[in-house]
């Protein structure tokens, strides 16, 4: 046999481009079809609530606290004690703990009213036998506030037991505090049936059992 025997036949390219087709095919393909959406990210409640937002609570010192109380609480703690005088004739607010102490915050134009239960800025806290916080002298026309407050002690060769706030909050303001006794004098409404709508109280706080008390240093508007 000769070589020219043995040569293969000539065979088209064209029917070999299989890459080529293969690849015309796919871009043809990409070009077309529509990407997956991206995940959503999960936060369900990020498009419904804002962040929240935090206050800054105005921190006052024993001196802020004493000027306050000689624009504020000197004028609360008059506008109580008459008050209490005119209680002796007339109603005073609408019979209630709060309804008397509200009656006085509006006597005194440039008090501040506290959002509730609060009735201004803590000063004083006390539960049961432990005092936990005392950032100023309990001072007349604060407003004190008793909570479920049971009292046992001894006056004089007698022993007392008194309590206050169940229920309800006892809420009044303060006329006088003996920090030597202990003891805070309050003008609260009276709830007792036959007698004037405003009495004067006192409640000796080293011999508070159970409950809490807070004191209150009401605000300059």
């Amino acid at each position: 046999m000769t070589s020219s025997q043995w040569e293969l036949p000539s065979i088209p390219t064209s029917s070999l481009d299989f890459g080529g087709g293969i690849d015309t095919s796919f871009s043809s393909f990409e070009g077309t079809a529509t990407p997956p959406a991206p995940p959503k990210p999960n936060h369900p409640q990020s498009s419904q609530q804002p962040p929240a937002v935090r206050t800054t609570e105005v921190v006052y010192s024993a001196d802020d606290l004493i000027a306050i109380w000689g624009r504020v609480g000197v004028h609360l703690c008059e506008a109580a004690t008459q008050l209490y005088e005119k209680s002796k004739k007339s109603l005073v607010g609408d019979g209630t703990y709060t309804g008397f102490v509200n009656a006085a915050l509006r006597e005194v134009p440039n008090a501040a009213r506290a959002p509730p239960p609060a009735w201004g800025y803590l000063v004083y806290s006390q539960a049961g036998s432990s005092v936990q916080k005392r950032l100023s002298d309990i001072m007349p026309g604060d407003i004190v506030a008793l909570f479920d407050a049971k009292l046992k002690g001894h006056k004089g060769l007698a022993t007392y037991s008194q309590t206050a706030g169940a229920g309800e909050p006892l809420v009044g303001i303060v006329s006088e505090f003996e920090a030597k006794k202990s003891k805070i004098r309050v003008f609260q409404a009276n709830q007792h049936v036959g007698h004037q709508t405003v009495e004067a109280a006192s409640y000796r706080l080293e011999d508070l059992k159970s409950g809490i008390v807070k004191v209150y240093r009401v605000l300059e508007a």
